[in-house]
This record gives structure tokens, sequence and C-alpha cells, in this order.
């Protein structure tokens, strides 16, 4: 039986909290090491097998969400999570570099984001361009 489908403030607000966190991993640690182990967790933060998170980004966690695939409903593979986030992950990468990364990073997220937000927000099953790229869906966590 599959799971309802996670409702949209829920994913937005998961998707904010996960972006906080990588700002923060990006500003707490130096030399550049906090930016480069952001742009990571934004690509695989959805797959990381790790027991307190259960296959799920810190934000998806705190919300009661999980990434699914939408073919089977099973728990989404680590491939599929790179695929789903290299929207998102394109524009934390252009973030690891100061002044003109950070400058091209708002150039081209703003659109990223708004196809992103205007998909969650219209798609019949929420899913935006990630999810249709890496063929996921996020549900509300069993």
């Amino acid at each position: 039986m599959s799971r309802p489908i996670a409702q949209r403030g829920k994913r937005l607000g998961a998707k904010a909290l996960d972006l906080f966190f990588v700002v923060i991993i990006g500003q707490i640690l130096p030399n550049g090491i906090g930016a480069i182990l952001g742009f990571v967790y934004s690509l695989v933060g959805d797959g990381l097998n790790l027991r307190v998170l259960q296959s799920r980004s810190l934000g998806k966690k705190i919300f009661g969400l999980e990434v699914v695939n939408a073919q089977t409903g099973g728990r989404c593979r680590l491939r599929q999570t790179v695929i789903r986030n290299a929207p998102i992950g394109v524009v934390t990468f252009l973030a690891i570099f100061p002044f003109w990364g950070w400058i091209l990073a708002v150039l081209v997220g703003i659109p990223i984001f708004a196809v992103e937000i205007t998909l969650i927000l219209r798609a019949e099953r929420s899913q935006r361009l990630g999810d249709v790229m890496a063929d996921t869906e996020v549900v509300e966590h069993a």
C-alpha cells in the first residue's frame, strides 16, 4: 500500500531546514571544508544510511518525510538521491567558491529554486525536477 504524498508545506519546510543546515556547516567549518561538506550533504543527505536519520535528510527527519522510489515505493537508493539532488547540488557546488561562486550561486539558484518550488506546488504528485529525473517522490514517513 502506498503512503500519502508529503504535504507541500512540510516539503518546503524540510528543504528550507536542509539548506539552512548546509549554510551553517559552510560557515562553521574552516578553510572551505564546511562548504565542501555542505555540498556533499546537499547531494546525498536523503540517501545516507545513518541509524539516527534512517536514510532521510535532517529536514525530512524533523518533518516526518521520506524519499521513495516512485515505481516500487521502496527506499530511495544513493544513486537516485544524487540524481534527484543534482539541480540543488549545482547551486551548493558554486557556493564553495568565495565571491564569484556566491554570485553565480545566486544567479543560477534563483531560477532553479523557482522551478523546483513551482513544481512542488503545482505538479500532480508534487514531484520537483529532481524527483522526475530520479523517478522518486516524497511521502509521509511510515
